[in-house]
């Protein structure tokens, strides 16, 4: 998962809270631990409500997603490539200047737009 823009990158990396330099094994352990802490069932008996409500379920499926790509070798070369450009494309990107937003101010939010 490479969400939002590429300044806030949530990475697989960020998802296990590992750094991206680490071992399989270190990444497991990571994995094992966030699974087991948001897992459905688990969370719903804490809460006595309904895990979806509260996006537990979503944080469930992300940690498992995360495992499954990064968990295997060949993915997570591919992934940290992809990543790594993205960067790249990142930094070369022109600066942005307050002179090339515009600006919508509705009551009390004043709101930057750029094209």
């Amino acid at each position: 998962m490479l969400s939002g823009d590429t300044s806030i990158l949530k990475t697989h990396y960020d998802i296990l809270g590992v750094k991206e330099d680490v071992c399989l094994e270190e990444i497991r352990t990571s994995y094992r631990s966030a699974i087991l802490n948001s897992h459905p069932d688990k969370m719903q008996k804490e809460t006595e409500t309904s895990y979806l409500e509260h996006g537990t379920g979503d944080r469930f499926l992300e940690i498992q997603r995360a495992w499954e790509l990064l968990g295997n070798k060949q993915s997570r070369r591919v992934y940290d490539t992809k990543l790594r450009a993205l960067r790249q494309d990142a930094i070369g990107a022109e600066d942005v200047t307050f002179e090339d937003l515009t600006v919508e101010d509705a009551s009390y939010v004043v709101e930057f737009l750029y094209q």
